[in-house]
């Protein structure tokens, strides 16, 4: 009777290890989701940037001859980059890039800071009878779900120059010549136009700027306006004077007059009158 017993006892034994071994062993069991997980690209609400109404009827073009105010408009580029601070100064590009007149409600933008160019933007860096003009914002910030409105007046990106030739002048000296050049001390050409007595009295313009907004840096530089005029004196011997005008930059106009005048003559007068037009009479000697 206790044989029977111990060996009963036996097969219970191992029956309960064995039954515990498959508990610690089994399969996981995997429950069903609810929810299927699929993915969902990130939704970022925008703000929206606007010129304001003013700009496209009321832009006092200051400088220059006269600029009609629509056909102006019709070639202005508005640009705009989303580093502001020209952090990465080559290569940045921009996130927004239309003509002015296809504009036709605010400009979407994601939040962040930005920049704005408005300008018919020219890649030659002097030009006679064509002026560039636009405005560069401060930087500007995008809030989600609203809109900025930026006040923009365009003005003169160019240093403008007339050269004006007296009949005097151009008697005693029929081969005249005035070469006009903008040291702006940045990167680049140094814009420069050469006056013949065919261009007597015509504007010419220089750019001042410095980069291609959106593709490098952009800004508007100070330098040094220089005017040399040359001729032949009457025994064949080369005549020259030359005229420096300093802080020469953007929206100014050097309407300029060369005058003939005696061989000691040394006084040049500079006079800065309204609307930035400096008035300038250059004698040259005999």
């Amino acid at each position: 009777m206790k044989t029977k017993t111990k060996i009963f006892l036996s097969i219970l034994i191992v029956s309960l290890f064995l039954i515990s071994c498959n508990k610690d062993h089994q399969e996981p069991v995997v429950l069903e989701q609810s929810v299927t997980e699929e993915s969902v690209d990130e939704v970022i609400e925008l703000g929206s940037v606007s010129i304001n109404a003013f700009i496209k009827d009321v832009i006092e073009v200051t400088t220059g001859r006269p600029f009609e105010l629509e056909t102006l408009l019709d070639e202005m580029v508005v640009q705009i980059t989303d580093d502001p601070y020209y952090t990465e100064p080559f290569g940045v590009g921009y996130v927004f890039n239309s003509n002015y007149r296809d504009i036709t409600e605010p400009i979407s933008l994601e939040p962040g800071s930005y920049s704005l160019l408005i300008s018919n933007y020219s890649f030659s860096t002097q030009r006679f009878d064509s002026a560039v003009h636009g405005a560069l914002s401060e930087v500007f910030s995008i809030t989600a779900g609203s809109n900025t409105p930026l006040d923009l007046e365009l003005g003169l990106l160019d240093v403008a120059a007339t050269i004006n030739f007296s009949s005097e002048v151009v008697a005693a000296y029929p081969d005249i010549s005035a070469r006009v050049e903008y040291l702006h001390g940045g990167p680049g050409l140094v814009p420069n136009l050469i006056w013949t007595t065919a261009d007597n009295a015509r504007t010419g313009y220089l750019n001042t700027y410095v980069g291609d907004f959106g593709f490098e840096y952009f800004y508007v530089t100070t330098g040094t306006l220089n005017l040399e005029i040359t001729a032949t004196g009457p025994t064949g011997t080369p005549v020259t004077v030359t005229k420096t005008y300093v802080d020469a930059t953007a929206n100014q106009h050097y309407n300029i007059t060369i005058e003939q005048g005696a061989p000691t003559t040394a006084s040049l007068n500079v006079t800065l009158g309204d609307e930035n037009v400096i008035e300038d009479t250059v004698p040259f000697p005999y």
